[in-house]
């Protein structure tokens, strides 16, 4: 389908104005008369991958008036900047190949040249965590793929490339692309492949071999982040739900009623505080009495426990002590001591002596430190010791506090010698009180901006989405809905989100790629067997509306990982199944293979006696277990809606499901719960079963 590509107005024109290019190989001055040198923008780089099939177009910047020259393929194409320093140079479609490219630019002043690009398969890549988590170099549960080292040194695939978008927000303004790394895009070696996204790479992996031609993967991924963040204004209000679109537009305002808003916040903050932080101090005066040697140098804290970023369940005050040594780099010179918001209140000690600290009722702008140490206040050989006192007050607010202090919000540096301080903490409560203690008045929360946050909606989608819509792709591959569990809501979003991008891209029959949520419940870690099959999680409400997407919406595939999760880890390490079966779905999708890609799905379930026979879709080969024991997971209930874990067993091409406890089944469920380690349900192919509840919930209402 051909691609119509949408032309900026001036204020992002601008933006990419003074963006300079990232991955320029070459630029090289010649004779010119234009006032600005031309600019490519910053989705362009060396070594990228462009989508074949499409119309191929290079954009950017150059000053009023130039004239920009553009040589890709062998042909040379002209363009004038647009009044606002726009320009943009046509080529026709491509089909893929293992040639590399050469794009030159000039305007008469500046020469840009690109080497090596090639033409293939595009696919964008977006989600949370679970899609940010990197192959890894070495194996940590949870924070690399399975095998990786094994994995990382067996990826030689050139011709696999990567860009991997920088984590920014940006509220009501779209940004340039930003890589994470300097170089824009990286070609996939054993010397980078620990860097890619580990779902993305497995996906890429699969579709190079199967269908032998360059893959470009681009990876605007962050961690913990809502869907509501990735949808855009302009998706809120075509497709959105009210209540969200009343949010885009209640803050849809200009830099004087910001400034207005947050100085109305920061004294609504500053005025509950300098009420209400006295009763906290008093409640907790005995223990604080008692803490009065915590800040000293030679305090024993050995039998304080490693720092954790786990918010503390009441209004607390807690201790954090570090001891470390100067590297040789930064001895005996002066040293600027770095250190973010670690708490609402805090006070920080250097070897027994108070260097800094702020008030909880302060401006936000005086909750950091930054100060000059003097050579003579540190010991230039033997341990230093750094003690913190935090005061916490809410839970969301305080595990950024404390994960900024735990990763690296500390640090020295004399000019460019550093040393962050983020290894080795301690930390010990002083004190912990209720609102009751306080006098029942609960403590202020934090100063509340709404749009600051990466999760307001659409400031992810302008940061790290927008700038690369310019640029074709085949598809999206997408995994995500772990912040967003067992909220019907979900549902609205998620379709607008589909809508929205399609439109973004201008590709109405976009593929999008959904990752099933893989089981999860680390309550249950232990007693999955015994939990109540009535008191699900939010988990199995998210995963079916992820397949509502499935079945409601064309071109949405489903990638089914039930049955790889793990009951305490939410970042499961099997990660080659997962890109696996993103790429059978892809590959039947969007390159209209005759594959089985899914595993079998609930069509229909009729009663039978004492029984209940359930019959599904993609099961024409048969069904089997992964075990090869009965299939487990499923629950029956009679006409009052009361579960019981119940028996199973196939019968060619369905499976027949009966419990002594309930005589006369009317509805059936299978693997609806956060976690069962019994998901062993297959198709033929090998494909797990996608998890299920026939009393369905009406979710078009939902809002």
């Amino acid at each position: 389908m051909k691609k119509q590509l949408l032309s900026f107005g001036l204020v992002f024109g601008l933006v990419f104005g003074l963006v300079f290019l990232i991955g320029c190989s070459t630029c090289e001055p010649v004779p010119s008369t234009s006032s600005e040198p031309v600019k490519l923008d910053t989705v362009f780089s060396s070594d990228m991958v462009l989508q074949q099939q499409r119309p191929i177009s290079f954009f950017g910047t150059a000053g009023p008036g130039a004239e920009v020259k553009v040589r890709f393929n062998g042909k040379t194409v002209t363009a004038k900047t647009a009044k606002d320093g726009s320009w943009k140079a046509d080529f026709p479609a491509m089909q893929a190949g293992s040639t590399p490219y050469t794009v030159t630019v000039t305007d008469g002043k500046t020469k840009i040249e690109l080497k090596d690009i090639l033409i293939g398969e595009v696919w964008f890549c977006s989600g949370q965590s679970n899609m940010q988590m990197p192959m890894g170099q070495k194996f940590r549960r949870g924070w690399s793929a399975l095998n990786c080292e094994q994995e990382v040194a067996n990826a030689k695939y050139p011709e696999i490339r990567y860009a991997f978008q920088t984590l920014i927000p940006s509220h009501n303004v779209p940004l340039p692309a930003r890589y994470k790394n300097a170089s824009g895009w990286v070609k996939c070696s054993p010397e980078t492949a620990h860097y890619f996204s580990a779902v993305s790479y497995f996906f890429g992996r699969k579709l190079y071999q199967d269908l032998k031609v360059p893959i470009g993967l681009i990876n605007a991924s962050w961690g913990g982040t809502k869907i509501e963040p990735w949808i855009s204004q302009e998706g809120y209000k075509a497709f959105g739900p009210a209540s969200d679109l009343k949010l885009v537009e209640q803050f849809k305002i200009d830099a004087a009623a910001k400034k207005a808003y947050e100085e109305k916040e920061a004294k609504r903050f500053a005025d509950g505080m300098k009420a209400w932080h006295p009763l906290f101090e008093a409640a907790g005066a005995d223990a604080r009495a008692k803490a009065q040697t915590w800040s000293n140098a030679d305090f024993d804290d050995s039998a304080w426990k490693p720092a954790t970023e786990a918010a503390p369940g009441a209004y607390t005050a807690r201790w954090f002590r570090l001891r470390f040594t100067l590297p040789k780099n930064l001895r005996g010179k002066d040293v600027t001591f770095k250190l973010g918001k670690v708490a609402e209140k805090a006070d920080i000690w250097l070897n027994g002596k108070r260097i800094a600290g702020w008030n909880a009722d302060d401006p936000e702008s005086a909750k950091t430190a930054k100060i000059t140490l003097k050579a003579d206040q540190l010991d230039q050989t033997s341990a230093n010791v750094l003690a913190i006192r935090g005061e916490y007050f809410h839970g969301a607010a305080c595990r950024g506090q404390l994960r900024t202090l735990l990763r690296a919000g500390a640090s020295l540096s004399a000019g460019p010698a550093r040393i962050a301080l983020a290894k080795g903490w301690k930390m010990n409560d002083e004190f912990s009180c209720t609102a009751a203690k306080t006098g029942r008045k609960a403590a202020p929360l934090f100063v509340q901006v709404p749009y600051q946050s990466h999760q307001f909606q659409s400031n992810l989608y302008n940061g790290m989405v927008a700038a690369w819509t310019r640029l074709p792709i085949r598809g999206v591959i997408w995994y995500q809905g772990c912040s967003n569990n067992g909220r019907i809501h979900y549902y609205p979003l998620h379709k607008t989100l589909i809508a929205d991008w399609r439109a973004r891209w201008n590709d109405p029959e976009m593929p999008f790629l959904i990752v099933q949520l893989a089981a999860f419940e680390p309550a249950r870690a232990k007693t999955w067997q015994t939990a109540d099959p009535n008191q699900p999680s939010g988990y199995p409400l998210t995963r079916d509306i992820q397949q509502r997407m499935m079945i409601e919406l064309p071109n949405v595939g489903l990638a089914c990982a039930i049955d790889i999760g793990e009951p305490a880890n939410i970042h499961p390490a099997n990660k080659q199944d997962v890109g696996k079966r993103l790429a059978l779905e892809a590959e039947r999708i969007a390159y209209g293979k005759n594959i089985v890609s899914r595993g079998p799905l609930f069509e229909s379930a009729k009663p039978e006696g004492n029984a209940i026979r359930v019959t599904f879709k993609y099961a024409d080969s048969g069904l089997k277990t992964s075990d090869g024991k009965a299939p487990g997971a499923f629950a029956v209930a009679g006409a009052d809606g009361k579960f019981v874990w119940a028996e199973a067993k196939i019968d060619g091409k369905t499976v027949l499901v009966s419990s002594p406890k309930v005589k006369a089944p009317r509805f059936v469920r299978y693997a609806y719960a956060g976690y069962r380690g019994d998901c062993n349900l297959q198709n033929a192919e090998g494909l797990p079963a996608y998890p299920f509840r026939s009393d369905a919930i009406d979710y078009s209402k939902a809002e």
